[in-house]
Order: structure tokens, then C-alpha cells, then sequence
């Protein structure tokens, strides 16, 4: 009788040590997996910017030359704008993560990473490319996919509080079409500025 005392004790001290690895499995997995979130959203979003500074803001002439509208923000609003909204943006998709994986429900997670890759772009084709009509395509088409991101994750049991940290990149992002649409309609009929194609 003792002996299987013993046993049923080991067994239960056996069953406790593998909850308490797979627990901490399981942190580790969680904190790799914010690490990474992080340095996508945060760390290619100013690999961006870093890259992006001689087509925007006081060191490019180009971008200097265009007329802007009187609600522009100053060009130091910008960076701190965006690192908190790609902070958040983070948080966001590494708490859906944490509750889909990327194989369990992928299509808010794939909707992320196609919306962050139109993120990316936006300067490329504004600002490199001084496509201010195509700029403006992409950054609706962005808009759009936004909206459509924050119905995912609204919809992701346990997870619907996620939603809410997207809410201040729309806002943003509505900002920022308005603001790309007002610079295309004044500088499109201006000589000598390169803005690319206009219909």
C-alpha cells in the first residue's frame, strides 16, 4: 500500500514539474514572440524612417518645395506619432498571437502583415518615387484594410480588447489620407514641381 502511495506521490510530482516546464515553455514562446512583434512593427517602421529622411522634412528639397495645407502637422510630430502607433500596433497583433498562433486562425494575423507591408510602402511610392496621386491610392487601400484588420480582431474571442489599440491608427491614417489628398490638389498644377503622374 505504501508503495503505491509513493508511486501516486512521484507520479504527481512527475505530472507538476511538466506544467511547470511547459509553463515556462510557454512564457518564453509569449516573450519571443512580443520581442518580435516589437522589432517588426518598431523597428522596421524606423528602418523606414531612418531611410526615408532625405525624401521628407526639412532635409529634402523636393518634399520642402510642396505647397502643404495650413492643418500640416510640424515635421517632429511625426516620429513620435508613429513609434507609439507602431507600439500599439504590436501589442495589438502579439495578443491575437497569443490566442490564434498563425496556423489556428491566420486570417487576422495575414491581414496584419498585409496591412503593415502598405505601411511600408507609403513613403517609398510618396516620397521616393514623388508619387503623390499613387501615394494617395495606396494610403485608401491601406485605410481600407485597416477597417477591415480591426473587424478581426474585434472578432477574436478573448481578444476583442485589441481592436481598440488600432482605433488611434485610423484616426491617423484618416489624418494622413486627407493630408496626401490636400498636397496632391495643391501642387498638381504648380511648373517645376515633380509630383509624378496626375490624372
Amino acid at each position: 500500500y505504501q508503495r503505491r502511495v509513493r508511486a501516486s506521490e512521484m507520479s504527481k510530482v512527475r505530472l507538476i514539474d511538466k506544467m511547470r516546464t511547459k509553463r515556462r515553455k510557454d512564457i518564453l514562446i509569449d516573450v519571443a514572440g512580443l520581442v518580435g512583434f516589437l522589432v517588426l512593427c518598431m523597428g522596421g517602421g524606423g528602418i523606414i524612417g531612418a531611410i526615408m529622411t532625405k525624401d521628407f522634412g526639412s532635409d529634402s528639397e523636393w518634399y520642402s518645395s510642396l505647397k502643404k495645407p495650413c492643418f500640416n502637422p510640424p515635421d517632429e510630430v511625426f516620429a513620435p506619432v508613429w513609434a507609439i502607433l507602431y507600439f500599439l500596433m504590436a501589442i495589438a497583433a502579439w495578443a491575437v498571437w497569443t490566442k490564434t498562433g498563425f496556423t489556428k486562425r491566420p486570417a487576422p494575423l495575414i491581414v496584419f502583415f498585409l496591412q503593415l507591408i502598405l505601411n511600408f510602402a507609403w513613403p517609398l511610392i510618396f516620397g521616393t518615387a514623388r508619387e503623390i496621386f499613387a501615394g494617395f491610392v495606396e494610403i485608401v487601400i491601406l485605410l481600407v484594410v485597416i477597417i477591415i484588420l480591426i473587424f478581426l480582431f474585434n472578432s477574436v474571442k478573448g481578444r476583442r480588447w485589441t481592436h481598440i489599440l488600432l482605433l488611434p491608427y485610423l484616426a491617423w491614417v484618416t489624418f494622413a489620407s486627407v493630408l496626401n489628398w490636400n498636397m496632391y490638389k495643391l501642387n498638381r498644377d504648380r511648373p517645376g514641381i515633380d509630383i509624378g503622374y496626375v490624372p
